[in-house]
């Protein structure tokens, strides 16, 4: 075997700080320990006037979350949720001629691993696409996992609403938008920017 001369030595202290920086880039990514309240859409976010809370900022349970689905109640118990936070907004408008939403949910759900959040993702992306009626749609670039879908219904005036939910999950929290309005009046698009806002929010809620 070759010993290691002086040259050798001089080449792997120059690669030395290669070597740590490939193994920093390796570390997995701080998870988010903050409270989920935290990490919520705030009113002064909001992008159209006249939205007033209906429903205050409070932690919310796994069986709220699921909406009385006991299966995702049950996984995204087993995926390791800790805590949980939702808001709701309204505006009180003409729902006729009314553009933009005019309801709006805000829910933020942290689990204990980025692995546990991946799955407890999936399984609310499963449980929306099951709707009657629901229509899967692509979000663009948002956090490390996202999905979008619709539902249309028609209410007892006969005008068409339109609910649009967006998933998304960065790190170990999993959010949620809803954005309800008139059909044709509240796009897809309406719910992605509050969805950028929250998820502005749930970026920073790591631990520097």
């Amino acid at each position: 075997m070759r010993p290691i001369g002086g040259g050798s030595v001089r080449v792997l202290a120059a690669l030395a700080p290669m070597i740590a920086l490939a193994a920093c880039g390796s570390v997995s990514p701080a998870l988010s320990t903050a409270d989920p309240l935290h990490s919520l859409l705030t009113i002064d976010q909001l992008v159209a006037p006249d939205f007033t809370a209906s429903v205050a900022a409070a932690h919310v349970s796994a069986t709220a979350l699921a909406g009385g689905d006991s299966t995702l109640a049950t996984a995204l118990t087993s995926d390791g949720l800790r805590s949980a936070a939702s808001v709701e907004y309204q505006r009180g408008v003409d729902f006729s001629t009314s553009n933009g939403p005019i309801d709006v949910v805000a829910t933020v759900e942290r689990f204990s691993g980025i692995e546990g959040a991946s799955s407890a993702y999936a399984a609310t992306v499963t449980h929306l696409d099951a709707i009657q009626g629901a229509v899967p749609a692509s979000t663009g670039p948002l956090g490390d996992q996202a999905h979008a879908m619709s539902v249309v219904r028609s209410t007892q005036a006969g005008i068409s609403a339109v609910e649009l939910t967006v998933v998304w999950r960065t790190g170990n929290l999993v959010s949620i938008i809803v954005a309800r309005g008139r059909y044709g009046g509240t796009r897809l698009d309406d719910a992605l920017v509050l969805a950028g806002l929250q998820n502005q929010d749930d970026s920073g809620s790591a631990p520097g």
